[in-house]
């Protein structure tokens, strides 16, 4: 019995560091994933080829800022992976905490709320639910659970969850919300 205990737990540490690995083979796109648990996984991709900028110095900027940030804030980003072989390709994967610590970091303003702190007047836009069917602020606010993502910039945005609505600064194509840039783009989420 306590082999099958053992085997089960080996089994489930593989996969857990497996799937956290993935990020940067699955991503090839500046893309946000979105954990049910606040915290987000970000996918930076750059052509860094006709800077001057060396690969090793880079990788030392990145690792400055975040010991820097961690420093003031306490340990709220973790540097997952960074791919500096072809810097015309550059792959960066953070992890932050919370959407605060993102923010912080990215001088952002993005934000992550919970459906019972939101006023319709917060949803603005058309709002399209996951069925593809109108639908209305009220609608929203009338949800007992989940979470309300407002984005300012043009992103592909992976929701770990549901998406329930989104308005029409948002496209959803094969599990990728991808967010305009023009105007607040809003997902909900559970």
């Amino acid at each position: 019995m306590k082999r099958i205990y053992m085997s089960l737990i080996f089994v489930f540490c593989i996969f857990t560091l497996t799937s956290c690995a993935n990020y940067e083979k699955q991503y090839d796109d500046n893309t946000l994933v979105v954990n049910k648990n606040g915290s987000l996984v970000e996918i930076s991709v750059e052509d860094f080829k006709e800077s001057k900028v060396e690969a090793e110095k880079l990788s030392a900027y990145i690792d400055e800022q975040i010991d820097t940030y961690n420093g003031n804030a306490g340990n709220m980003i973790k540097k997952k992976f960074i791919s500096t072989e072809d810097m015309s390709h550059v792959k960066l994967v953070l992890e932050y905490k919370d959407i605060v610590s993102y923010d912080e970091f990215n001088l952002l303003d993005y934000t992550l709320t919970d459906i019972a702190d939101i006023k319709e007047e917060d949803l603005t836009g058309s709002f399209t639910s996951a069925d593809d069917k109108k639908a209305s602020p009220s609608d929203i606010v009338a949800l007992e659970k989940g979470k309300v993502l407002k984005l300012t910039e043009a992103t592909d945005v992976v929701i770990k969850g549901d998406i329930l609505y989104y308005n029409g600064e948002v496209t959803i194509q094969d599990g990728v919300a991808s967010t305009s840039g023009k105007k607040d783009a809003i997902i909900v989420f559970r």
